[in-house]
């Protein structure tokens, strides 16, 4: 059943054209056919690339969390670190050096939890979740244009916020309900 689940698509591209580049997202405009219907279906592709999302876990049963503002909604949000895979970068590599740059923190352990796509009908974006452990305290490498504040929150109130529905990011939310099924 797994082989089924993700198979290729067998629609025909017919074109494709950029419609907007930016620095951390194209959007693509394509045409294909269908062919079981032969009808022409229009898309518009957000093309995101490779995120990963890291929940650190300390040894006094807390998570390290950001307050971070995200304009889109307009709203100051707490959420796991989280950050773009670079070119050539393998994911862990990637969530212990955005983990470092956000947090001050480095992972002695990390853990690949899960790989999700948030928003499968228009974008290709994936986030991988990871659960980060033995945190050792370094130093931050914030982006010029990153606002966060790193705050210490203990288990038990996330897994109150999650109950509560506080929990509204996806990637948060996947990956809190893979921890406390599967990792607690």
């Amino acid at each position: 059943m797994s082989e089924k689940y993700y198979e290729p698509i067998d629609y025909e591209l017919l074109d494709k054209k950029t419609a907007y580049k930016g620095k951390r997202i194209t959007v693509e405009e394509l045409h294909y056919k269908n062919p079981r219907t032969n009808q022409i279906i229009y898309r518009e592709h957000v093309l995101a690339g490779h995120a990963a999302v890291i929940i650190p876990e300390t040894e006094n049963n807390e998570f390290i969390m950001i307050k971070e503002p995200r304009t889109p909604i307009r709203k100051t949000v707490i959420a796991f670190p989280a950050g773009m895979i670079e070119a050539g970068e393998k994911e862990e590599e990637g969530a212990i050096r955005e983990l470092e740059e956000e947090t001050g923190f480095r992972a002695g352990k990390i853990k690949k939890l899960r790989e999700v796509y948030p928003a499968i009908g228009y974008s290709n974006e994936k986030v991988t979740i990871f659960l980060a452990k033995d945190l050792i305290k370094t130093h931050r490498h914030l982006d010029e244009t990153e606002d966060i504040e790193v705050i210490k929150v203990p288990i038990t109130e996330i897994k109150e916020m999650l109950d509560n529905g506080k929990i509204k990011t996806s990637s948060e939310e996947i990956g809190l309900l893979h921890y406390f099924l599967y990792e607690k």
